[in-house]
Parts: C-alpha cells; sequence; structure tokens
C-alpha cells in the first residue's frame, strides 16, 4: 500500500461553551489512500460533519496531527489552507450551496476565479464540466431555474473546477428523492473510477454499502471501520503544494464581482446606501460654493465700500501750524506726492487727486444743502468702483481746458426731477452743466465710518483743474486734500501702507501733516468673515461625509452578516479571508465612487438651477 493520500492521528475538536468543554472528536485516527471512496457514518452529533469539515480544512484540530500526502496542515495559515481548498479538494454540499445571483457557467466556475484562472479559460472549463455532468443545454440559468438533482450536479461540477484530487461530500442525496440521489451516487462511483478520492458524509447504511469503505463514528470517536469487497486504492500522484500554483483573484474579477454580485444583486439596498453618500456629497459641494459665494459677494460689497482703497488725507492745518509745517520744508500734499506713489508702491492699480471746495450751490433758485464738492483728477471713478448712469464722465480735456462742468450723485439726480443732463448748477456764484449723473450706489455705511465710506449719491463731481483755476483759497494751503489709490489685492495693504509712508515722509521732511487711512477695519471683517463660512463648510461637509460614511460602514456590516451563507461558499472553494476582505472593500468603493459621481452631477445642477 502507498503513503496516504490523508494522515489524522490523534485528532481532538474542542468547543467551549462557557466553563464546559464538549468534544466533537475525540482522539481520532485513520489514513484514506488515493483513490479510496469511503463512506462517514454515525447519527446526528456522532461527529461526522466536525471530521468532514476538519478534513476538508474548513476548520482546525485543537490537538493531533492532519496531514496531506505529508503536508502538515495541522496548524497551517490561512493562505495555505485556501489554497489546499481551491486546487486540492472540492466539496459537495446537501443543499447545494450554489450563489442564486449567479449562472450555472459561473458557479462552476467560482473556484477558477479565485485560482487566478483567466475569465475565457474558466469558461472553457465550466463549459465542459456543465456538459460533461449532463447540463449542456442549462448553462445560462440560475439555480432557482433548475431542479434539485440538476443543483446538485451543478455543485459536483463546481467541486470538480480546479481537478482536485479528493472530494467531500456532506449528505449529498439527503435534499434529493431516490431516483435522483441514485444518479448522483452514479456519478460518484464513475468519478471514483476515474481516479478520485471521495470521502462521503451520510446518515444512510445502504448509501456507505455502495462506498469501497465506511467508518462508522458515535461520540466523537471510531467505532467501526470496514473494507468492503473490491475495495481497491489507485496509485498515489504526487502531491503540490498550493503555493508551487499560486492563488488569488485579479483586480478585474474583484471589480466585476463586486459590482454585480455586490451591487446589481441588491439592486434596493445599494441604492439606499447610495443615496446617503449622494446627500453627503452633494451637501459638501453645496456647502462649499455656498461658502465661495458668500465670501466672493462679501468681497466685492467690501471692495465697493473701499476695502482696497487707501487714502492719503491732508490735515488741512492753519495759520502757525500750518506755517512751522512750511518752514521746516513740507510743501503739503501735492500731485508730486501721488506722483511718487504711483511709481514707488508695488501693486497699484489707480491714482486719483482729491480737493474739496466749500461753497453754496444752488439750482433753480434753491439752495442745496449737505453736499459734497469735490475737484478731482486722474480715474476717480474706478478708485472708488463708481460707475456713470447716464451722460458721460468727466474727460481729460475737461482738466485741461478748466471747463465748468459737474458730474451728480444718484440722489441729487433723484431730488432734481425730469432728466439732469444740460441742465446748470450755481457753485460758488459760477455756472456748471451737469454731463453725467452716478449710478446709484446702495451702500450702508452707517457702522463703516471708521473704514472712510462716504455716500456718493450727495457728490458733486467737477475738474480738478477747474476747481483751482477759478476758486481761491488760503495761501501756503496743500495742493490737494486727498491722494486716493487703489491697490489689485486688498492683502497688499499693509505693505502697501508702509511704502506709503516712508515715501511721503520722505518728501514732507518727516513733517506728519498727513493721515494715511488704511480700512483695516474691513480686511480684518472680511477675513474673519471669510474664516467662519470656511470653518462651518468644513464642519457641516465633514458632518456630511462622515454620516455617509457610517452609512456605508453600516450597510456592509448588515451585507456581511446577511451574507454568512455566501462567504461560507466562497471559502469553501478557496477564498483566502483577503479576498473576502477586497470583495466588500470594492463593493465599499463601488458604493462610494458611484454616490460621489451621482452626488457631484446633483449639486452641479442645483448650483447652476440657484445661478440661474
Amino acid at each position: 500500500m502507498s503513503t496516504p493520500l490523508i494522515q489524522l492521528h490523534d485528532a481532538r475538536k474542542i468547543y467551549r461553551m462557557g466553563s464546559q468543554e464538549v468534544a466533537a472528536l475525540d482522539g481520532v485516527s485513520l489514513e484514506i489512500h488515493q483513490g479510496e471512496f469511503v463512506a462517514i457514518i454515525g447519527a446526528s452529533g456522532s461527529g461526522k460533519s466536525t471530521l468532514m469539515h476538519i478534513l476538508g480544512c474548513l476548520d482546525i484540530l485543537s490537538e493531533g496531527r492532519y496531514s496531506i500526502a505529508g503536508l502538515d496542515v495541522s496548524r497551517a495559515d490561512d493562505e495555505t489552507l485556501s489554497g489546499i481548498r481551491n486546487r486540492r479538494i472540492g466539496f459537495v454540499f446537501q443543499q447545494f450551496n450554489l450563489l442564486p445571483d449567479l449562472t450555472v457557467i459561473e458557479n462552476i466556475a467560482l473556484p477558477l476565479a479565485y485560482g487566478g484562472v483567466p475569465k475565457a479559460e474558466r469558461q472553457k472549463r465550466a463549459i465542459a464540466l456543465a456538459t460533461d455532468v449532463g447540463l449542456g443545454d442549462r448553462l445560462h440559468h440560475t439555480p432557482l431555474e433548475l431542479s434539485g438533482g440538476q443543483a446538485q450536479r451543478v455543485a459536483i461540477a463546481r467541486s470538480l473546477a480546479n481537478d482536485p484530487e479528493i472530494l467531500f461530500a456532506d449528505e449529498p442525496t439527503g435534499a434529493l428523492d431516490s431516483s435522483t440521489g441514485e444518479e448522483i451516487l452514479a456519478l460518484f462511483r464513475k468519478l471514483n473510477e476515474r481516479g478520485r478520492t471521495i470521502v462521503l458524509v451520510t446518515h444512510d447504511h445502504e448509501v456507505a454499502n455502495l462506498a469501497n469503505r465506511s467508518i462508522r463514528l458515535k461520540d466523537g470517536k471510531i467505532v467501526e471501520d470496514v473494507n468492503h469487497a473490491g475495495a481497491s486504492a489507485l496509485q498515489q500522484q504526487p502531491f503540490e503544494t498550493p503555493q508551487q500554483r499560486g492563488t488569488g483573484m485579479n483586480w478585474r474579477d474583484l471589480f466585476r464581482m463586486g459590482l454585480r454580485e455586490g451591487l446589481l444583486a441588491h439592486k434596493l439596498r445599494s441604492s439606499l446606501t447610495m443615496l446617503g453618500v449622494i446627500i453627503g456629497v452633494a451637501s459638501v459641494i453645496a456647502m462649499s460654493s455656498f461658502s465661495e459665494g458668500s465670501k466672493q459677494k462679501q468681497a466685492n460689497q467690501i471692495r465697493a465700500l473701499g476695502a482696497n482703497l487707501i487714502r492719503i488725507v491732508d490735515r488741512r492745518l492753519e495759520d502757525q501750524q500750518l506755517y512751522e509745517a512750511r518752514t521746516k520744508g513740507s510743501p503739503g500734499l501735492s500731485s508730486d506726492d501721488a506722483d511718487a506713489i504711483r511709481s514707488g508702491v508695488e501693486g497699484v492699480e489707480f491714482v486719483s487727486s482729491i480737493r474739496e471746495l466749500n461753497t453754496r450751490v444752488y439750482h433753480d433758485g434753491r439752495e442745496w444743502k449737505g453736499l459734497r464738492i469735490r475737484g478731482i483728477k486722474g480715474p476717480y471713478l474706478k478708485v472708488n468702483n463708481l460707475k456713470i448712469a447716464t451722460g458721460s464722465p468727466i474727460h481729460p480735456r475737461d482738466q485741461i481746458q478748466q471747463s465748468r462742468v459737474v458730474v451728480i450723485g444718484a440722489q441729487l439726480a433723484r431730488d432734481m426731477g425730469g432728466e439732469p443732463l444740460q441742465q446748470q448748477l450755481l457753485i460758488g456764484g459760477q455756472p456748471f452743466q451737469i454731463i453725467g449723473v452716478l449710478a446709484d450706489k446702495y451702500v450702508d455705511t452707517t457702522e463703516l465710518e471708521a473704514a472712510g465710506a462716504n455716500d456718493s449719491n450727495r457728490d458733486l463731481l467737477i475738474p480738478l483743474g477747474t476747481l483751482k483755476n477759478r476758486t481761491t483759497f488760503q495761501a501756503l494751503r496743500s495742493e490737494l486734500d486727498e491722494i486716493q489709490l487703489q491697490l489689485d489685492e486688498e492683502d497688499r495693504l499693509a505693505t502697501a501702507g508702509r511704502s506709503i509712508r516712508r515715501i511721503v515722509d520722505a518728501r514732507h521732511a518727516g513733517v506728519p501733516d498727513y493721515d494715511l487711512v488704511i480700512p483695516l477695519d474691513l480686511l480684518k471683517s472680511k477675513q474673519a468673515s471669510q474664516k467662519l463660512l470656511d470653518i462651518l463648510s468644513l464642519c457641516i461637509s465633514a458632518i456630511s461625509l462622515v454620516v455617509g460614511g457610517i452609512g456605508i460602514m453600516n450597510i456592509m456590516l448588515a451585507a456581511v452578516t446577511e451574507r454568512l451563507r455566501e462567504i461560507g461558499i466562497r471559502r469553501a472553494v478557496g477564498a483566502r479571508q483577503h479576498d473576502i476582505r477586497l470583495q466588500f472593500l470594492f463593493e465599499s468603493v463601488l458604493i462610494s465612487a458611484a454616490g460621489g459621481f451621482a452626488g457631484i452631477a446633483l449639486a452641479m445642477l442645483g448650483v447652476l438651477a440657484a445661478s440661474g
């Protein structure tokens, strides 16, 4: 007799139930040779199913030693046991244990997928096996469309997929009628005649008598081991370890399995899970869009108030102070200062010069009070973010020609009634023709006075050249009352302020006859508001994503619990723990990705609808 294919020595399997120990196997020793047809019989609770699980590497011993063709698998790791189940062992169960969402071909090819066999080769092998067991015309049917006998034939074909040496059958005829059961047993005898080693678990003595050898268990011990007439053992084939042949599923199969067998097989559950992800992602994008939009709107509003506007304001010294300033070498605020600032400060976009006039204004014999008359030069409208509603702005030629023209604020135009253009105002007793009206600027400046914001709706703008040459002023007074400059970025305010102070101090001989007004309060308010919006958006986004992630984890946990039978089947045909873990991870990734893309699409539609 050759070396046994299966050797079990003093095997014990103990289950602990609280403080009690139950020995399902109690000192079992046996040998099975290549080509034997062995039946294991016994009453319920005798330990026959436990023995088959041990022999089939579905469970491990508590004590003792178990080897297959000389390879000790008593304490083998999951990789080794999974490889043996996939390459050297085939299982046939009483309840068939087919995956209900897979076709006949796919169920048969399942062990090949975990063995890393390419798809085309898997299908070819599965079709051949299905035809061999008489199911050539049922290849694309699912288990629900098959009879019991046909389903068991599929299970037998699946057990043969990787051409194993040993077939384990657990009550293979228990769920079949007698006629179909005889057909299945005949198929087992045929396989045994071809050299397969078959270990069949049954409680039926008639079935056991069809085997070459029967082993009877009672209370976890072998009480009888009988060789029947005609028993023979075939020549043992060399054993090849699973590590030599390799095992594992490729990424393409994992993706296909996660999509078809995970998501599409449970459409409602997958859809509800994705709904949580869709809501989470959509809310994240919506909040981010809202935050960015709010920040941009706020920035535009603050810019309209002059958040990027720096003002150099003359202190309008009088009498002795004015005389001392000029004596020390300060010429006062002038156009030369504006030119020096423009050329010496980085980030300056526009510079405008201003001189104010305090005089009376009349229209149609009525005096208008509470007005601000400003002589301007340069892009005053751009610096102050103002626009012309009707008419035209002051042109450079008006400066050269010292034209008596005026642009009025929107409130003044409303107070005048009718069409203000081409009408005249008496400013300081001189007639000025209205050539333009400023657009209404809806800005509430009641809480922003410290930033230098003013209501332009009651302004009168005239050419600076006209104001300087057609009016008289106090001797030694500064040429300008104010220089305004606009930066390209609000973030330059601090550095630009230092540069301006350095330039003006040098030109004014260090005389403090001006004030530098930088709207840092507005800038700080803007930055604080933006930070608050960012934090709010981040918190809501994080909560949404965490809730969506918890939803996925909860569903996947429920899926694992619900699919324990499926996991057991996959493990029996050779799936490693790593393969099962990757399968469920792929399903999670697919749910997350599908929900994420759907959430992005939903958010984009919502943003487009809101912006439209």
